[in-house]
């Protein structure tokens, strides 16, 4: 469970944006003094869900939850809400902590397939009769020209490999690996679907979805790079199949999971290496499918089942058309 419990509300469906701020606090307010001042101090005076700091990043409500962060219905409801901190104190520590954020908001619209533009990228301060964020506009010349270089430096971070913060982990919450960001060790998944008897083009990571869009997929294969990876498929009003951990369309036992039938839910599980887990903790399979014809449902991690998890992605007797993973 998060620092903040979900006190907010759950928002039940993909945040459609970011909201930055700058906390106005001193060189004092880090990420380990929010970990401690947010277990002690009324939440309904505001709370953010990331608080990204010199000291590291901390994540004090799950992205599937509301934050009271901004003062405007819409934006708590619908918005993931990321504070730049420190903004009263040092200058070159303030724009370390600045980037460090866009890094992690370039992260989450890849995440949840958001566009960075005027109306997903978001100054406090256009909602709120606020400053906020004050030393950012200051150092970008206004409030326009900061949005403008906001939306930007995202845009860019999100065509490269995005070094985001690593995430604390809150205080009674599951191992660190719930917040962890896979793109840093450098771990990429390989993955291509087969729809109909058709193999269509592998694709890695965030670059693409494997599938075609109103075309019912039934077989797909995953490898990684770095670690293992198991999987299996749920197939429409049968049951699972066994798992599988190669990748070989030729290998009908353990190439690929799937038997040419329609799929309505995959599992996939990643074994972290010792030395990744060393240097980054673990990390896992964040993984999506879309049904027929719809929008992507949630994303889903390993085979968890906590904080409105479900193990697996998909829904039964629903067949999917696209998947993704990274």
């Amino acid at each position: 469970m998060s620092i903040c419990r979900g006190v907010a509300g759950r928002r039940g469906r993909n945040p459609v944006g970011i909201f930055l701020h700058n906390d106005a606090g001193s060189e004092n307010a880090n990420a380990a003094f929010y970990r401690n001042w947010l277990q002690t101090h009324p939440l309904e005076n505001g709370f953010a869900h990331y608080y990204v700091a010199a000291d590291g990043t901390l994540q004090a409500e799950d992205d599937s939850n509301c934050a009271w962060h901004c003062g405007n219905l819409d934006g708590n409801l619908n918005y993931l809400s990321i504070e730049m901190c420190q903004s009263m104190g040092d200058l070159d520590i303030f724009k370390s902590n600045e980037e460090k954020a866009l890094a992690l908001a370039a992260q989450k619209c890849k995440q949840y397939g958001i566009t960075p533009s005027n109306s997903t990228i978001r100054l406090h301060r256009e909602v709120y009769a606020t400053s906020c964020p004050h030393r950012s506009v200051e150092i970008h010349g206004g409030a326009a020209a900061c949005k403008a270089y906001f939306i930007k430096r995202i845009s860019e971070l999100m065509k490269g490999t995005i070094s985001a913060p690593k995430y604390e982990a809150a205080p009674n919450t599951p191992e660190v690996k719930q917040n962890t960001v896979h793109a840093d060790p450098g771990i990429v998944f390989t993955y291509a679907v087969r729809t109909g008897g058709k193999t269509y083009p592998a694709v890695t990571n965030l670059n693409d979805f494997a599938g075609v869009r109103g075309v019912p997929i039934t077989d797909i294969a995953i490898k990684v790079n770095k670690g293992s990876v198991k999987y299996r498929v749920h197939i429409k009003g049968a049951g699972w199949l066994p798992y599988v951990t190669g990748y070989n369309w030729n290998d009908h036992n353990n190439g690929y999971a799937g038997n040419g039938k329609v799929i309505d839910a995959i599992e996939v599980y990643y074994n972290t290496p010792s030395d990744i887990i060393s240097k980054h903790g673990y990390r896992k399979a964040q993984y999506r499918v879309s049904p027929i014809n719809r929008n992507y449902w949630p994303w889903q991690y390993d085979n968890e089942t906590g904080d409105g998890q479900d193990g697996y992605a998909g829904c039964f007797d629903m067949a999917i058309d696209r998947f993704q993973i990274h």
